[in-house]
């Protein structure tokens, strides 16, 4: 899930910029009224992207974790802590089922 999210606020970055750049390009023809109606809208994805970074940035936090948890727990059974590819593979795993 957390993956789903940094794609979903990826696209949303990304549907704010087109908004921005054609703001830009009516200020700079000295169109202030369609520059700002663009602003708006570029606003206004904007905040929508920042809301999906935030959810992803929780999500990822949780992943990391619980990766941790995983790997406190494999290590103190086995008495050795996880290696890099198993500790990947634990926040893997919580991103798939997250």
């Amino acid at each position: 899930m957390p993956m789903e999210s940094h794609k979903q606020a990826a696209q949303y970055h990304e549907d704010a910029a087109k908004p921005h750049r054609t703001a830009a390009e009516h200020h700079s023809r000295e169109d202030h009224e369609k520059g700002y109606e663009q602003s708006t809208k570029a606003h206004e994805a904007s905040a929508k992207a920042h809301e999906a970074s935030a959810k992803a940035h929780k999500g990822s936090g949780e992943a990391h974790e619980k990766s941790k948890m995983s790997r406190s727990e494999s290590g103190s059974k086995a008495g050795k802590s996880l290696g890099s590819e198993e500790h990947a593979m634990a926040g893997s795993q919580y991103h798939k089922n997250g």
